[in-house]
């Protein structure tokens, strides 16, 4: 069997375009969570989408920081290894074809050859850069190109070493995003030139190994952050790097193509957030408050959505990763140290989108974890902060504050309002949750009764989430089937299920079980149908769930996620196995069209390995798990804040049994599993069964 990491094909997810995704990743080569990621880039003539998995076309190595092909890419350079002297200075004049089949993509390593100037170009990452190994096999003398979409300066520093500068824009702050670059060659430098923009480097051998570094701190600091070992032995630590977060699952089962598809959710789960601190010459954290421009005191992250990554990836992080956890919960209160608000979407900077404050969801289900509490009173002061105070840019907080505070909800006046509202209530409820533990009770109650301002936008007569206006009146012409305007990314019939934090109170307001568990069905059961109307145009999202047969269960998009799981609240519980088991099998995919949809930030891989696993946090924020059905016969897992192994065994598993007859989590029959009880288990056993059980 091959080692884990070489299992791994970075490419999976790769082979989406703009009006349908499969994922919309890119084959990222690094260390789990670093600053900066390496790409191979076919083409600049597509945008976001630079990497086609199916072209055979060589531009040059990317340094990226695109946590998404939707939020774009941010003080990147191309590094393009060339012979000899060239018909033009553009991209297309440096470009070489490559042979696809003889090219690694690994998460550690990455090694391409150019066909056309017969170059090997081996890439092994560190945390703030990378190590280069360039060969020319006929013995010719390398060049090297630098292109950059910012305004690129270099300085030599000596025969071997050169320190870059790039002077970019951010979205929200005026303050110039720079990027600083040093480059250490093991061979002196020939010759510098500038051509256009762009730099080219000629060198003095056929060989040379680059120690590459980034700041946005100082030109100093790049000096600081280069590797101090040679190319094996940064190859060695990031390999071990992965492998100590990997290997936190063992697997027993044999079933190979399951096994590789887990693996790379795995490698796609330990992505995100990236490290946007550094580390100075006393060894201390350091950042740059890029809204002041000055350099300050501790970690900080960016690159996450946290919209998507509330729900799945940070409650997965909870259980298996405690001890990065804290890490990023003391780098998102630096953002908030910064700012005077938690941040909603990171890249660098906040770029203001998606509905809701869903940090909040974060910082709720890691109270109710103990994962940080020595952070808690600090992080319930930055939620009732952002979510009271309004911010001038209406970027950061909540949009349209001040109308929710006086009506319990926003009306048709703003885009996506009832997305907004119920993620409001949501976030209500985490700050209640928060306060509660914390022993104050006055803001624990103000907040419990405002979680409860979903019930604002229920319309009994239709039963759905429906906009109302500012005098209360729903907003005509309603379909259930219309997309955006009032929802985000969905139509009524997803958002209407976005209570996770009162699903009894959501199936009374239905009109009971039974209503409920007709909702749910006929949701499954209906057509994937779609209407424009709010958007104007078919957005992809629309498309994927179109191209699925699981009617209006869009498992491509978020606001479904959860959707398998409520059916453990209705008359019919086993069908969340029989869901689980068939997306499982039919929406995924080892290959580069390995998902649904959207990939963002790991979200979608984390679905996937709860799912896997056989439980999932349906409501972050609350110390409990739903049942699902497991995948694999025997698999492990390293519980590291207990320091121990918990083994999930799946009895019975055939490919044709698609329901649990009983899980037991060590010998205790159970129908759902508490966070601490699971913390405190040996073992977690389902038994499967061709049948549903009868109540």
């Amino acid at each position: 069997m091959k080692p884990l990491l070489e299992t791994i094909d970075t490419r999976f997810g790769t082979a989406s375009k703009h009006a349908f995704s499969r994922g919309n990743t890119l084959p990222y080569t690094g260390v789990p969570f670093g600053m900066n990621y390496f790409v191979p880039q076919t083409s600049d003539q597509e945008g976001a989408w630079f990497f086609d998995p199916h072209l055979p076309i060589f531009q040059g190595i990317r340094l990226t920081h695109q946590p998404s092909p939707w939020i774009g890419d941010y003080s990147w350079l191309l590094l393009t290894p060339v012979t000899g002297q060239l018909g033009g200075d553009s991209l297309f004049h440096r470009q070489s074809s490559y042979d696809i089949d003889k090219t690694s993509f690994q998460p550690h390593y990455l090694k391409i050859f150019s066909l056309r100037y017969q170059i090997e170009s081996q890439l092994t990452p560190t945390c703030y850069g990378a190590s280069i190994r360039l060969e020319q096999k006929q013995g010719k003398v390398l060049s090297l190109y630098l292109h950059a979409a910012d305004e690129l300066t270099l300085e030599q520093l000596d025969k071997r070493t050169l320190s870059l500068r790039q002077e970019g824009k951010t979205e929200t702050i005026k303050n110039p995003l720079l990027l600083f670059t040093a480059l250490q060659m093991n061979t002196d430098i020939l010759a510098v030139s500038q051509e256009g923009g762009d730099w080219r480097i000629d060198l003095t051998d056929s060989h040379a190994e680059i120690q590459l570094a980034t700041s946005f701190i100082s030109p100093s600091q790049a000096l600081l952050n280069l590797p101090q070992k040679d190319f094996d032995s940064c190859k060695a630590s990031a390999k071990a790097d992965w492998e100590n977060l990997l290997h936190r699952f063992d697997i027993m089962d044999t079933g190979e193509a399951d096994r590789t598809f887990f693996d790379h959710c795995l490698y796609r789960l330990f992505l995100f957030p990236q490290t946007f601190y550094e580390v100075d010459e006393s060894g201390q954290a350091i950042h740059m408050d890029l809204a002041t421009g000055i350099v300050k005191p501790g970690v900080l992250f960016s690159n996450n959505g946290f919209w998507d990554t509330f729900r799945t990836t940070f409650p997965l992080f909870a259980l298996i990763i405690p001890e990065h956890y804290h890490h990023f919960l003391e780098g998102f209160l630096n953002s908030y140290r910064d700012t005077g608000f938690l941040p909603k979407w990171l890249a660098p900077d906040e770029r203001g989108m998606m509905p809701g404050t869903l940090l909040d969801g974060i910082i709720a289900d890691s109270a109710c974890k103990d994962m940080a509490p020595d952070l808690e009173k600090e992080l319930l002061q930055a939620m009732l902060e952002t979510g009271t105070k309004s911010d001038p840019l209406g970027i950061n907080g909540r949009h349209g504050l001040a109308q929710y505070q006086e009506l319990g909800y926003l009306s048709t006046d703003h885009h996506e309002s009832v997305s907004h509202t119920l993620d409001y209530a949501y976030s209500d409820f985490c700050i209640a949750s928060c306060a509660e533990k914390l022993g104050q009770n006055d803001i624990a109650e103000t907040y419990r009764t405002s979680s409860q301002n979903y019930r604002h936008l229920f319309d009994a007569e239709t039963g759905y989430m429906r906009a109302r206006d500012s005098q209360g009146n729903f907003r005509p012409d309603f379909s259930p089937h219309s997309w955006g305007r009032d929802y985000a990314e969905c139509s009524a019939i997803q958002a209407t299920l976005g209570v996770f934090h009162d699903i009894p109170g959501l199936i009374q307001l239905m009109g009971g079980k039974e209503a409920f568990s007709h909702y749910l069905l006929k949701a499954c059961q209906d057509a994937s149908l779609f209407e424009t109307t709010g958007y104007g145009y078919e957005i992809h999202e629309m498309s994927e769930m179109a191209a699925a047969p699981f009617g209006q269960l869009a498992i491509s998009n978020q606001p479904s996620f959860h959707i398998s799981y409520l059916f453990r609240y209705s008359n019919y519980p086993d069908y969340t196995a029989l869901l689980i088991k068939t997306l499982r099998q039919k929406a995924f995919h080892p290959s580069w069209k390995a998902y649904p949809g959207d990939e963002d930030n790991g979200s979608l891989s984390a679905w996937y390995i709860w799912s896997a696993l056989g439980f999932y946090p349906t409501c972050p924020g609350k110390p409990s798990y739903d049942l699902g059905i497991p995948l694999f016969d025997h698999l492990r897992i390293y519980l590291a804040k207990e320091n121990k192994w918990l083994d999930i065994h799946a009895e019975q598993n055939h490919s044709h049994f698609n329901f649990v007859k009983e899980c037991r989590l060590d010998q205790t029959p159970v129908s759902s599993i508490q966070h601490q009880d699971l913390l405190k288990a040996e073992q977690l056993t389902f038994t499967l069964g061709w049948l549903p059980s009868h109540s």
